[in-house]
């Protein structure tokens, strides 16, 4: 997601509530401590997730690459976008099934239920 102010409460409300209440680390490169080569870091993190969690809201090219670089590794994504923003969405995700949310309170309501019929307990 980018990391513009306005998608702060979208993150830590909306994605990492419903993400940790399903028992997974839910992580943004700009909040995590380490060194060494951002862009290392970010593949690394993508090719090792378990879900790929992408607001498209703002139409960031690196939020493009990195749903891009999830699928080239197989990496199941969820894919979220604002729905006064959704018109702007690229050809390549329009076809692609898309959690839509008007408010910060739907969006963790549909990610939460999203997720719990994705994680298992013994998956």
């Amino acid at each position: 997601m980018s990391f513009a102010a306005e998608m702060d409460d979208v993150f830590h409300y909306g994605i990492q509530g419903a993400s940790k209440a399903a028992g997974l680390l839910c992580e943004r490169a700009d909040l995590a401590s380490f060194t060494g080569d951002v862009i290392a870091w970010v593949k690394d993190r993508i090719s090792t997730a378990r879900f790929l969690i992408a607001d498209l809201s703002c139409a960031n090219a690196n939020v493009y690459l990195e749903v891009g670089y999830a699928w080239g590794k197989g990496v199941p994504t969820i894919l979220l976008c604002n729905k006064g923003l959704a018109a702007d969405l690229g050809f390549n995700v329009r076809g692609q099934r898309l959690i839509v949310y008007k408010s910060i309170k739907q969006l963790e309501d549909e990610l939460s239920h999203e997720l719990s019929t994705l994680v298992t307990p013994h998956s």
